[in-house]
């Protein structure tokens, strides 16, 4: 059997099988069926007799118990079945694959004669059986190792390999080592990464030489996270950018690497499973599908104890990939696109800050020399994107700021022009509808064209008054509703009576400020947050206005996530309208606090530009 190797290389890296022998390992691997479960297949039913030993290769399977609880979900590299191999018991939860999976099932006699010979498979399988049948329905979070450091989930020290190395020598340290993934490292300097299915993929399906160097096969230049990150950011670094394999630095050195299974098995419900799930469609109607957990998930991120931040990065992670698969698929239908391009998206899906109420704002620009005719072809993209988002419950923009627009699906001299407008030919009311292209983000396409174009603005805007004066002006509109005596000023009348919003009168306000203070230091940064640190930074606040701001932030934002919580529990909208009378007399006081926080930074800011 052709597969014989790979099982074997497989099996050495698992934890009980790593302390047997050559000879027993061979014996394992041949006795070792493979079998590929779609998403949604049933691998094992409750009661059913099961003589196997089932490893998960690649994919991930779900155990559920009698009432339908989950139990635990598995990644590459675990097991499920053993308990009734080695008690001679019927399945006791029923395990189906919950994305495309490939099983090795190693016979259950086999199994048990491997452990009766070896003291160390034996014993991991003891504790394995104890856990396992001590197992109780997992809680329905995807957030239970978010406050812990990334580098608390490194395992052991990195495995690395000289980029001079061969791809045999490669394969083989991988084999010796039992990883999946090598770093490569040039003079001590990470260069790049190779992981197993970069073996099958550009090696083995390539018919390439394995005694070419391992350089030519790498992934150059990985994406790397500090140890001291939350592990909540290397999720949504994984995430974002769609890898298996994360590597780790401390203090500027390598520390190791985690991969995804580390988080499926500390989440029993994690984003990434969402992600995978909407990066496999290939319709916009199977996108929309798989976008039906969302809220579910907003849920469950929101009694998880997430904050503010964390919400925002969650969710607009989740869009940028609605958004990018939505574009591969206008792709796939359209054909190749005319020309270079960049979507772009503005307001809270640029700055990472989404919430579970949120519609569109975004723009496409293309490079200046496309071809004749070549809007035909982005008109017709924009529209199958502008229309999906809309599907998966992104509302289209009230102010139709979208690409389906043509005014806002504009080649990059074009949106050079609107800029170089809105800056040294300022308009009160132009600004006031602009002010969220200051926000613009590159979520797919040609990121040099974002850059180019930001990078005209930062010059551009640096150093002139009139324009962040006006902006000042326009920014005021968002006042914090407080009265005389800092009493709260509500809405009188319509649907929300008696309710503040906290959106419009609480967050926008800040975000207006941080916009406008780190224009003025020169700083183009992303989220509210980074622009306030930045503006510090550059001397346009001081450390602690600056922190003053971000606190009232946070505290403004976990009421509304609250809020929220409250409304969707009771199958409500979420919406950012909240009744003080709901709060506690010490939370209002605080909530009053943040407001006056807010009054007191935009008085500075008007001040800064002289407006009365």
């Amino acid at each position: 059997m052709n597969e014989i190797p790979e099982i074997e290389r497989f099996l050495r890296m698992l934890p009980g099988f790593d302390g047997l022998d050559d000879r027993e390992i061979n014996t394992a691997a041949r006795a070792t069926e493979i079998a590929y479960y779609r998403e949604g297949s049933d691998i094992l039913e409750i009661g059913a007799t099961n003589q196997k030993l089932n490893i998960v290769r690649s994919g991930a399977v779900e155990l559920r118990d009698s009432e339908g609880d989950l139990v635990i979900r598995l990644a590459e590299g675990e097991s499920f079945g053993f308990p009734s191999v080695m008690n001679a018991s019927p399945a006791r939860n029923h395990s189906r694959a919950i994305e495309d999976t490939l099983v090795y099932h190693v016979d259950g006699d086999t199994f048990n004669n491997l452990r009766r010979g070896n003291t160390a498979l034996d014993t991991f399988y003891i504790r394995a059986l104890s856990d396992r049948l001590l197992q109780k329905p997992a809680a329905q979070t995807f957030r239970g190792a978010a406050d812990a450091s990334v580098g608390s989930l490194i395992g052991r020290q990195p495995v690395t390999i000289a980029r001079t190395a061969t791809i045999a020598e490669t394969a083989q340290a991988m084999v010796s080592q039992r990883v999946s993934a090598m770093l490569i490292v040039d003079d001590e300097e990470m260069v790049g990464i190779v992981t197993d299915r970069d073996i099958r993929s550009r090696v083995v399906a390539a018919n390439r030489s394995v005694d070419e160097p391992v350089a030519s096969i790498m992934t150059e230049s990985p994406i790397t996270l500090d140890a001291d990150a939350l592990a909540y950011s290397a999720a949504l670094v994984m995430m974002q950018n769609n890898i298996h394999h994360l590597p780790i630095t401390a203090d500027g050195k390598l520390a190791g690497m985690v991969s995804r299974s580390d988080f499926m098995r500390l989440e029993t419900e994690h984003p990434l499973y969402l992600v995978s799930d909407i990066a496999k469609q290939t319709t916009a109607e199977g996108i929309v599908k798989a976008c039906e957990r969302l809220p579910g998930l907003i849920l469950g991120q929101i009694e998880s104890d997430a904050d503010g931040e964390q919400l925002g990065q969650f969710i607009t992670t989740i869009t940028d990939t609605v958004t990018r698969q939505l574009l591969r698929i206008a792709e796939r239908e359209l054909g190749p696109a005319p020309c270079a391009f960049a979507w772009i998206a503005m307001g809270s899906q640029g700055r990472f800050e989404q919430s579970a109420k949120s519609d569109q704002d975004n723009a496409l620009v293309f490079e200046d020399d496309a071809p004749d005719g070549a809007d035909a072809w982005f008109e017709q993209a924009a529209g199958i994107v502008n229309d999906g988002l809309d599907a998966c419950g992104y509302v289209y923009c009230p102010g139709d700021v979208m690409a389906s627009n043509l005014k806002w699906r504009q080649p990059l001299g074009q949106w050079k022009k609107y800029f170089h407008k809105w800056i040294t030919v300022p308009e009160e009311k132009a600004l006031m509808h602009a002010n969220i292209f200051f926000d613009l983000r590159c979520v797919y396409g040609d990121q040099h064209l974002v850059d180019a174009l930001k990078s005209f603005i930062v010059e551009t805007a640096s150093g002139n008054e009139l324009f962040l004066a006006l902006m000042t002006k326009n920014a005021m509109n968002y006042q914090p509703p407080l009265g005389f005596f800092r009493q709260f000023v509500l809405d009188r009348a319509g649907e929300h009576r008696n309710t503040l919003d906290l959106k419009l009168n609480g967050i926008m306000p800040i975000v207006e400020i941080a916009r406008i203070r780190s224009l003025a230091a020169g700083q183009m940064r992303i989220s509210t947050r980074n622009r306030l640190k930045a503006a510090a930074a550059g001397g346009e606040l001081t450390d602690a206005d600056a922190q003053n701001l971000i606190d009232a932030l946070d505290f403004i934002e976990q009421l509304r996530l609250e809020h929220q919580s409250r409304q969707m529990h009771a199958g409500k909208k979420p919406d950012n309208h909240l009744a003080p009378a709901e709060l506690s007399p010490l939370v209002r006081q605080n909530l009053k606090a943040a407001f006056s926080q807010v009054r007191v930074s935009q008085q500075a800011l008007k001040n800064r530009f002289h407006i009365q």
